[in-house]
């Protein structure tokens, strides 16, 4: 291997163990185009169907870019490795199993990050594996002799000629593109030849793999490079999106319960069912392979000294330098991530970073970026954690014995023995440690063990879950540019049944800030600009299987901008089809006379959430048509003598910038109803009308109870993309739902930039 990064492995694992640069060409390997009658193997015909280099991550999972992988537009590519680096190659089919991004560029634009791939081998196979930082990558390694920027090294395949070759050497980090998903690392001073693309991209004095190459400059040295954490912006799960049920029928169609099965996945938080009996792994992709990986890894050092067997890749790390610059050693830290893979992976990445944050000493670990999804990412991310030595290791020790009493939903065949692992880990670690450590470990299992069994988690669908809100605010002296800033927002509490007495408005939330825009995005821009911040809230709130519910708070006015419509990302399905979207008005119910509207607002929403047996459960009114004709929104006095259980229906809502739609919902807010249903259009016979206000009061009355709107929504949306004809009465179907147990934050300094 060329470069200084390479010399400097080698000569630190000049033992019996292979140099760094052995394992890494041992798990690199081509990917190539499938196509009938060439082998890709052969010479000619391996530099005709090449695409690009990949590494093996885990046990017949290969990992990429996504412009390599979906280079020929399919999902079947071979993928080519020599299980001794220069010995003969092997041939694998494989299949594209998830991309990020999910669709190909527009011709002329190139692929945005992460640009990632995994591809899942069609056969199993006998080969080898790099070991992937657990750890953000730091500056730690820097460059001696005035040399700035970290030096990292890497490796792939290239077309040299005729024939394909090996290709390695050595980058510096420049620095930094982008942030979040969009983040792409600066390389400089080596050449980056086409075909190196999806290559691993290595940290040589820690003896681990931190990132893959994405790109090369045209006209110098250098290009960009991926980190291999942004893997944890892959889908939570892969759960098909809710499909839409059948309009009721007969005589019992309006007192038919709401069935869980009639609308899956993707309930709102609060929402009175849990999801039918869900698998206890919803095939996260991330979590298969990251725990597949660490599997591997400890397995290799098991069986390392026997004669004839693959060296562990922990061995040469031992002896490299930065091996010293993470708690415990590079054999410990194998173990230890192995029995973590074994345990049934956290709930969510909301789970692990509030058991992050509630373990003295590692709460920095909850702020990692992209948040953790894994019992490994946690673990990483207490390695950066502490000045010394000492604060790491302890900080990695109380860790382990929060996930060792982390009550699980259910436990694996291989639970039990993993737990034993981490209990002999422990006092096998803490026994070389001083003493006031040892005590403190010590002390810390027994209280477990003597404390009574922990409830196992409640199901998100009762409640507990977080939720994305967004708040868009108009700038007035800008025509349609908006700031924004994102949070998370606790679940409320159930609320109280109808007949309860009324209370006042509880404490604003503190909602915990994670982006905001305050420099005016337009309007056209916004879709765009908030795909990234999104997805990362996304990633914090959403359940397995379980969509977090997005809430949109907006003005008055602009109530009708089609949030749901755009883009969860570029080329991607619209927010909509991928989980609720609700909208909620920014100002409180204001109006004179009458009752208060403030507390008529409360009476409203137990009403329509009441699921008692014996409740009447909630009514749709449509209040601007009649036979296909539109007419004005009653008063809001007039609105308030309505039936404290009906939802309003709107079947003429123009949408954003209409005027006349905007005051219809905003007498609306003022009446205090805080659910209400529309669809956004221009009007017309075309429009069915009748269909509308039938199959909208017919779902209304079969939901029962105004919790079950935004799953009902949702499945509606996501049935109209599947083009189901039973749907499209719902086409431009939007829904206000304003819960006044969970009010918006009152005051800017609660989403104070981080």
């Amino acid at each position: 291997m060329t470069g200084e990064g390479a010399t400097g492995a080698r000569g630190a694992a000049a033992g019996d163990e292979p140099p760094l640069e052995h394992l890494i060409a041992a798990a690199t390997v081509r990917i190539h185009g499938r196509r009938p009658g060439y082998d890709p193997s052969g010479p000619d015909e391996g530099v005709r169907t090449f695409l690009g280099s990949g590494f093996f991550v885990a046990p017949n999972w290969v990992l990429t870019c996504a412009h390599v992988a979906l280079a020929e537009g399919g999902g079947l590519v071979d993928v080519v490795h020599e299980p001794e680096p220069g010995g003969p190659p092997a041939v694998v089919p494989g299949e594209v199993a998830v991309a990020l991004p999910e669709t190909p560029p527009r011709p002329g634009e190139g692929w945005a990050a992460p640009d990632l791939a995994l591809i899942r081998l069609q056969k199993p196979a006998d080969h080898a594996c790099v070991h992937l930082a657990e750890q953000p990558l730091t500056d730690h390694g820097r460059q001696a002799g005035g040399r700035s920027g970290l030096l990292l090294g890497f490796a792939g395949w290239f077309r040299s000629g005729h024939r394909l070759s090996r290709y390695d050497g050595t980058v510096t980090v420049l620095g930094r593109i982008g942030w979040g998903a969009d983040e792409e690392l600066r390389l400089g001073d080596d050449d980056l030849p086409d075909g190196v693309s999806g290559g691993p991209v290595f940290d040589p004095h820690r003896g681990e793999v931190v990132a893959l190459v994405k790109s090369r400059r045209t006209r110098e040295q250098g290009g960009t490079a991926v980190r291999t954490g942004q893997l944890r912006h892959l889908p939570v799960a892969a759960v098909p999106p809710p499909a839409a049920a059948p309009a009721p029928a007969g005589s019992g169609a309006h007192t038919r319960a709401y069935a869980p099965e009639d609308h899956g996945p993707g309930h709102p938080a609060g929402a009175a069912w849990p999801p039918p009996d869900p698998a206890p792994d919803p095939g996260d992709l991330y979590q298969e392979v990251l725990r597949g990986h660490d599997r591997f890894h400890r397995d290799r050092l098991r069986h390392a000294d026997r004669d004839g067997a693959p060296p562990a890749w922990a061995d040469t790390q031992a002896v490299l330098d930065g091996a010293r610059t993470i708690p415990f050693g590079p054999r410990e830290r194998t173990l230890l991530l192995g029995a973590l893979g074994e345990l049934p992976p956290p709930p969510s990445t909301a789970g692990l970073t509030e058991l992050l944050r509630s373990v003295p000493g590692c709460a920095s670990a909850a702020r990692t970026v992209p948040p953790p999804r894994a019992w490994r990412d946690g673990l990483g991310g207490l390695y950066e954690s502490h000045a010394t030595d000492e604060g790491r290791r302890l900080a990695v020790l109380r860790y382990v014995v929060a996930v060792l009493h982390t009550p699980r939903s259910h436990h694996d065949p291989g639970t039990a023995e993993a737990e034993a692992a981490l209990r002999t880990w422990l006092h096998r670690t803490t026994a070389a440690l001083d003493r006031p450590v040892r005590g403190e470990i010590t002390a810390e299992l027994r209280r477990h063990a003597a404390a009574p069994a922990p409830p196992p988690p409640q199901d998100p669908a009762r409640g507990t879950r977080h939720s994305v809100l967004l708040e868009l605010t108009r700038r007035p002296w800008e025509q349609d540019s908006f700031d924004w800033r994102i949070g998370l927002l606790p679940a409320p509490g159930p609320p109280r049944p109808a007949g309860a007495p009324a209370e006042g408005p509880p404490d604003p939330p503190e909602p915990e800030p994670l982006h905001d825009d305050h420099t005016g995005t337009p309007l056209a821009e916004l879709p765009a600009r908030l795909a990234g911040p999104l997805a990362r809230a996304f990633t914090l709130a959403d359940e397995p299987g379980t969509p977090a519910l997005l809430q949109v708070a907006l003005e008055r006015d602009v109530l009708g901008l089609p949030v749901d419509t755009w883009p969860a990302g570029p080329g991607g399905p619209p927010l909509g089809r991928l989980r609720p979207v609700v909208v909620r008005p920014a100002e409180p119910p204001g109006g004179t006379g009458g009752p208060d509207p403030v507390a008529d607002r409360y009476h409203r929403w137990r009403w329509t959430h009441d699921d008692a047996p014996l409740a009447p459960g909630i009514r749709g009114r449509v209040l601007d048509c009649e036979a296909g004709t539109r007419v004005p929104v009653p008063s809001t006095d007039q609105l308030r003598s309505l039936a404290h259980a009906s939802v309003p229906v709107l079947c003429h809502y123009r949408g954003y910038g209409h005027a006349g739609s905007a005051e219809a919902l905003a007498r609306l807010v003022d009446g205090g109803f805080g659910v209400a249903l529309w669809r956004r259009g221009t009007g017309g016979p075309e429009r069915m009308c009748a269909e509308f206000h039938r199959r909208a009061e017919a779902e209304l009355a079969r939901a029962r109870t105004a919790q079950r709107l935004p799953g009902l929504v949702h499945a509606l949306r996501a049935a109209l993309a599947e083009g189901r004809t039973d749907s499209f009465w719902a086409d431009g179907v939007a829904l206000l739902y304003d819960d006044p147990h969970q009010p918006l934050p009152g005051s800017d300094d609660l989403f104070a930039p981080l």
